[in-house]
């Protein structure tokens, strides 16, 4: 399908306070193809548009320009809760329990039970999170090759990252637009290299309130 309103997909990014890059990475493309869909340079396939619709919280038939009605049916929520804050920077405590809860939607609860957020605290990974962003990590989600994930290094001390698994090293790499942040690589063969432990992967977020790109 041939997006006649380019600007919609623009508009409703706005409105949700989102760059393209942090679009493209929550439905899983390259920026490169996100932008064609919103130039008007590709066609849109109808499952990347129900991606849209629910990450910008308006329907499928707005975005097309079909419709001028723009927010979706309310849907069920659940509260889940907030774990205190997680590094996007040098690796520190966290995962504090605290007493916050966050509202969080039916679907996100019913894919991952056992998630729980965390408070976003830091640059690092500023090109996807914002610093005071929310980020919904779930412990039982399987961690793949380049996914972002919240990993224990020290035992004590965690840090959110993209992650590699490369033979016998984790390379931790900050998706960041500051370039004081750089790449480490953990190897174990070294034998004074750190306990390294994946506790669970990224699977949705929230930007801080008032936040634009």
């Amino acid at each position: 399908m041939k997006p006649e309103n380019t600007n919609r997909l623009a508009q409703a990014r706005g409105h949700a306070g989102m760059t393209q890059q942090q679009v493209a990475a929550a439905i899983g493309v390259t920026t490169t193809g996100y932008q064609n869909w919103e130039y008007g340079n590709t066609p849109i396939k109808a499952t990347a548009l129900r991606e849209l619709a629910k990450l910008f919280g308006c329907t499928t038939d707005y975005l097309l320009n079909i419709s001028d009605v723009k927010v979706a049916i309310p849907s069920a929520t659940r509260m889940l809760p907030v774990f205190g804050s997680i590094s996007a920077g040098t690796p520190r405590e966290a995962l504090t329990q605290s007493d916050v809860m966050h509202e969080t939607p039916e679907r996100l609860y019913l894919e991952h039970e056992r998630a729980f957020w965390l408070t976003v605290s830091g640059n690092s990974m500023n090109r996807l999170f914002p610093d005071g962003s929310l980020v919904l990590i779930d412990p039982d989600a399987e961690v793949r090759n380049g996914d972002v994930a919240v990993v224990f290094v020290n035992g004590d001390d965690a840090t959110l990252k993209r992650v590699y698994f490369e033979g016998g090293s984790i390379r931790l790499h900050p998706e960041s637009y500051d370039v004081e942040y750089h790449d480490r690589v953990i190897s174990s063969t070294d034998p004074d290299a750190p306990d390294v432990r994946v506790i669970g992967k990224a699977v949705s977020y929230t930007a801080p309130d008032g936040w634009r790109a």
